[in-house]
């Protein structure tokens, strides 16, 4: 697809109807039972146009599920630099509260590894857009790498456990436990990197 095609409002618009038709769809019955007819009929548009835009059903969620972290990522944005006060790890809670319903029922469904790549990918963005925002001491990035990969395991860890326990605490709790967890190692690295 080419650069016009993805600012094109027509396209944007037929692929938010296509997305929209499947989770629609998604609320009735499991992901694997939904059709590329089912989906092309929700959505009022015909076969080849689906074709014009995806290649499949998969990728039609994945779509969805790229255009909801990108929001997610422009919202967190005020957060970045308040990693250490913990306001960045309430907000991300926060986001997951927001789409709980939704994501819960994706990774109660067939397409669980899917929903949880994505949701790992962008707890990892998101850690190291933070990161790269404060000034630490020089550390190598081969050890920068596995800070952020440590904190974003941890959180994406800890979200879907909570939405797996159907969210027994509000995101300020979850933000301020995830910062009492993750702190003393974040500190640590910093000191011995700084020695």
């Amino acid at each position: 697809m080419s650069n016009k095609d993805s600012i094109d409002p027509r396209v944007r618009k037929t692929k938010k109807w296509l997305q929209e038709a499947l989770l629609s769809l998604m609320l009735q019955k499991p992901f694997t039972k939904i059709s590329i007819s089912e989906i092309t009929d929700q959505a009022e548009v015909s076969r080849p146009t689906f074709y014009l835009h995806y290649r499949n059903k998969e990728e039609v969620l994945e779509d969805y599920l790229d255009s909801m972290y990108t929001i997610f990522m422009i919202d967190m944005q005020p957060n970045l630099d308040s990693i250490i006060q913990g306001k960045m790890a309430v907000k991300f809670f926060e986001q997951i509260a927001d789409q709980a319903v939704f994501l819960r029922s994706l990774i109660d469904s067939e397409v669980s590894n899917l929903v949880l790549n994505k949701l790992h990918k962008y707890c990892y963005a998101v850690i190291k857009q933070s990161l790269s925002q404060a000034p630490y001491p020089s550390i190598e990035d081969t050890t920068w790498d596995f800070v952020i990969a440590s904190i974003a395991g941890s959180v994406y860890a800890m979200s879907i456990r909570w939405l797996e326990m159907d969210m027994p605490h509000t995101p300020k709790e979850m933000g301020e436990l995830t910062m009492r967890l993750i702190q003393p190692g974040i500190r640590d690295v910093l000191i011995r990197s700084g020695e």
